[in-house]
């Protein structure tokens, strides 16, 4: 499991974005339903969570940064 670190909430992100499409490419429903059905909100949902896992991840790099610099740097800045 450790090999998944960091990507599952990309794997679910795009799941998502492939059940919502599958709908529309399939011809189930057309681009006038699908912007007004559940499943665009499901893709837009999974659009948010891939932004929030950035996010997390963008943030967690930059902490891991600072704390180092301090460690070696202790009386810098």
């Amino acid at each position: 499991m450790n090999g998944l670190n960091g990507k599952k909430t990309y794997i679910v992100s795009a799941l998502m974005v492939i059940v919502s499409l599958i709908h529309l490419f399939l011809g189930d429903i057309s681009l006038t339903e699908f912007v007004s059905s559940d499943h665009m909100t499901v893709l837009l949902e999974a659009v948010g969570l891939s932004t929030l896992r950035v996010g997390i991840k963008k943030n967690q790099e930059d902490t891991v940064h600072e704390v180092l610099k301090r460690i070696n740097s202790p009386h810098a800045g």
